[in-house]
């Protein structure tokens, strides 16, 4: 049996665009990723950010996000993205709708997406954030 995957990264250069995969984590992981991730010499201001949770396992819990959002917060003004999307396999994906909904409240440009496809087409797009409360995942 295969156990959790690590969180880890890929900058595609040509496409300014971070993947950001493995299972759910902890703040601890989000905080060592994103501290590499800030090193990386291929890291530029205005890469787009994609979160694939699609081979995620086990969620964490609300209070597990709220301090990964915290530390994403940190990093944000340092890495200076363009937008960040999250696609998850499962539409009630509590964690996701959890991160999601933080993130608005905290002016993050990271939208939810069930589609890895129509995420990427966001994340480059000059659509405005879809509002979480009337936006159904695409």
């Amino acid at each position: 049996m295969i156990g959790p995957v690590a969180l880890s990264y890929d900058i595609d250069p040509a496409k300014r665009l971070v993947v950001i995969t493995g299972d759910y984590a902890d703040a601890v992981e989000w905080q060592q990723l994103l501290a590499a991730l800030l090193n990386d010499p291929r890291r530029e201001p205005g890469l787009a950010f994609l979160r694939d949770l699609r081979g995620g396992g086990t969620p964490v819990d609300a209070s597990t996000v709220v301090e990964i959002i915290t530390v994403v917060r940190r990093f944000w003004p340092l890495f200076q993205p363009s937008r960040a999307a999250i696609v998850t396999a499962d539409p009630l994906d509590t964690a996701a709708l959890v991160a999601h909904a933080l993130a608005d409240s905290q002016g993050l440009p990271i939208e939810l997406f069930t589609s890895y496809d129509a995420a990427v087409d966001w994340l480059f797009s000059n659509d405005p954030p879809r509002h979480p409360r009337s936006a159904s995942c695409s």
